[in-house]
């Protein structure tokens, strides 16, 4: 964090009041499908829930989605970034974009899944997110968690 960054303060159901730092903010331009209008956000780290994090809306604090890096659960998930994607996150190459997937944890965590067919893009240093809707790869929306670990993409 920078000495003179500005500290936003959110109050959040689900982790109280939060402050963050100005320069931690992502901005979504395009909000993130199924919620249009959230466009700042932050991603929140958590000891007792690594590996996974939470990206938490700072205009609309009811949001807050687990996320996972999806490598970790699907080590041949691949895809390419289009130019306009590119472009949208100000990458100058795909390593620029950390790679989340959302996922899903019901009451019986045996039912866990990751959702490989939207993965949510960040540039850290540009500051700026995206969520990719994937049509090529047939990536399911629900990728098992629990004994997906060396498995590709499977169906819905």
């Amino acid at each position: 964090m920078n000495a003179g960054a500005k500290i936003v303060t959110v109050q959040t159901p689900n982790f109280g009041e939060l402050q963050v730092p100005e320069d931690k903010i992502i901005h979504f331009r395009e909000g993130i499908p199924g919620f249009p209008s959230a466009h700042e956000f932050a991603v929140l780290e958590f000891e007792d829930v690594r590996p996974f994090q939470y990206l938490q809306a700072l205009g609309d604090p009811p949001i807050a989605l687990l996320v996972v890096n999806p490598f970790l659960f699907a080590p041949s998930f691949r895809f390419d970034l289009s130019p306009k994607d590119m472009e949208d996150l100000k990458c100058a190459s795909p390593e620029d974009a950390t790679v989340f997937a959302v996922a899903t944890i019901p009451s019986d965590p045996s039912g866990a899944t990751i959702n490989l067919m939207a993965p949510v893009l960040i540039n850290a240093r540009q500051r700026v997110g995206k969520q990719v809707i994937l049509l090529e790869g047939n990536y399911p929306m629900r990728h098992p968690l629990l004994g997906a670990a060396g498995q590709g993409p499977s169906g819905s």
